[in-house]
């Protein structure tokens, strides 16, 4: 339990130390995943999955904007006539990707679409603008695991005790 703890320390110090490499090595991550898009109804694996929750939740389009799509073999021979995924349009229903409107992947435009504002910057202003809930949340688990340290510690103690009585 000590060495999680510690663990934990130090990746959140490393993280924060390295936070202008870990946004860059963040976006390198993102640009080498969206390679392996796919987005028809017959491929649906985790990277996919992943992205099109992304695009449709935080209302975005690929890691820069709808060209990165240009980089996945598998988006650029399935697309069909569609010039963007459908998690890049303006959607009825997020979860089913129900559109608003149906041309939008053939021919998006700012009124129906995402597809000029970037994944990358969405998720790090969110993560910005949530920064102190993130940090509450890491520092109260780890009180956590704190208190469970000192409650194992006094429990060994009761124990070793325990054994020390004569009956």
């Amino acid at each position: 339990m000590i060495l999680i703890l510690v663990a934990e320390i130090c990746v959140g110090s490393i993280a924060a130390a390295y936070k202008d490499r870990t946004k860059a090595e963040t976006k390198t991550f993102l640009q080498s995943t969206i390679t392996r898009y796919y987005s028809t109804k017959e491929h649906t694996d985790a990277v996919t999955l992943m992205w099109n929750h992304i695009m449709a939740q935080m209302s975005c389009c690929g890691v820069n904007d709808y060209k990165d799509f240009s980089s996945s073999e598998n988006w650029m021979r399935d697309r069909g006539n569609r010039t963007i995924p459908e998690a890049c349009c303006m959607l009825t229903d997020k979860s089913l990707l129900e559109l608003r409107d149906p041309n939008c992947p053939y021919s998006p435009s700012e009124n129906n679409s995402y597809y000029k504002k970037g994944c990358y910057e969405t998720v790090l202003e969110w993560i910005l603008s949530h920064q102190t809930l993130i940090i509450g949340v890491g520092i109260g688990i780890g009180l956590i695991q704190l208190l469970a340290i000192f409650l194992a510690f006094c429990l060994c103690k009761a124990i070793d005790k325990f054994r020390g009585m004569r009956l």
